[in-house]
């Protein structure tokens, strides 16, 4: 695996400051940005599977913190669509579909509505405890979301890490045949850190690769995932790595055949 320096990907504004309150504090002592919660369940009769990213303690006291990130892919087809938003303090929230990101150095986009395309926006959710509910409405149909929390992170606070339940985290990147999720877990010698990557493939649902993963992977960037993308080296990915300073990134091996990790 190669080492590299981290470049900004998917970074919020704030990102750098926050970094650098990590330096010289022990691996299982980061206090971080992530408020995660997983939720599985059906939009219509589709089984989905939906992760949504929250800002509350990094945010407190800005608009920012309304704002959510998220990701989600129905069962049945296994791509990971972005997911953009904001949400209210009653817990209403509003989420868009956002187009994969024109590069690395990027956000995933919003598109603007068109005649194909009338309402970017089409997710209205309620939580409400572990449950969420609402509609999924284009502008052409509109179906039911019932969605029920299988699993929750939260490193805000470095003397109360939170992880609960399955916290497996679809990622915006994946390759032309692999779905890639990161497998989030807590422990005394790593606190909270993405400890293993599943390559997932689309066609079949069988988990073809699981790689392993040191101390502190996936806990840089901003959006937890921003924490996997592309390498652009054929068979690697790129995963970022927190370290006492800015972090840093490395390509790692997928370790499958040619023509299924581009």
């Amino acid at each position: 695996m190669t080492r590299l320096p981290r470049r900004s990907r998917y970074a919020r504004p704030f990102a750098a400051t926050l970094a650098a309150l990590f330096a010289c504090v022990p691996a299982a002592s980061y206090a971080g940005w992530y408020e995660v919660a997983n939720y599985t369940g059906t939009i219509g009769n589709a089984p989905v599977h939906v992760s949504l990213q929250t800002y509350d303690a990094l945010d407190r006291n800005d608009a920012g913190r309304w704002r959510i990130d998220g990701s989600y892919y129905y069962d049945a087809h296994r791509k990971p669509i972005p997911l953009q938003g904001h949400r209210e303090p009653d817990g209403r929230m509003t989420l868009c579909e956002a187009s994969p990101a024109a590069s690395n150095a990027e956000a995933p986009v919003v598109p603007a509505a068109s005649p194909s395309h009338p309402k970017p926006c089409p997710i209205a959710l309620n939580v409400a405890g572990k449950t969420a509910t609402g509609t999924w409405d284009d502008g052409r149909k509109t179906l039911p979301i019932t969605l029920n929390e299988v699993g929750r992170l939260n490193d805000n606070d470095r003397d109360h890490l939170q992880l609960d339940g399955a916290v497996d985290i679809p990622m915006w990147y994946r390759t032309k045949t692999h779905m890639l999720v990161g497998v989030y877990t807590l422990s005394d010698s790593c606190g909270i850190a993405m400890r293993s990557l599943r390559a997932v493939n689309i066609a079949t649902g069988r988990i073809d690769r699981t790689i392993p993963l040191d101390c502190d992977a996936g806990m840089v960037m901003t959006s937890i995932y921003a924490n996997v993308t592309d390498a652009r080296r054929a068979g690697y990915v790129s995963v970022e790595f927190r370290d006492s300073k800015m972090g840093y990134e490395q390509d790692v091996s997928l370790g499958l055949a040619p023509s299924s990790s581009k």
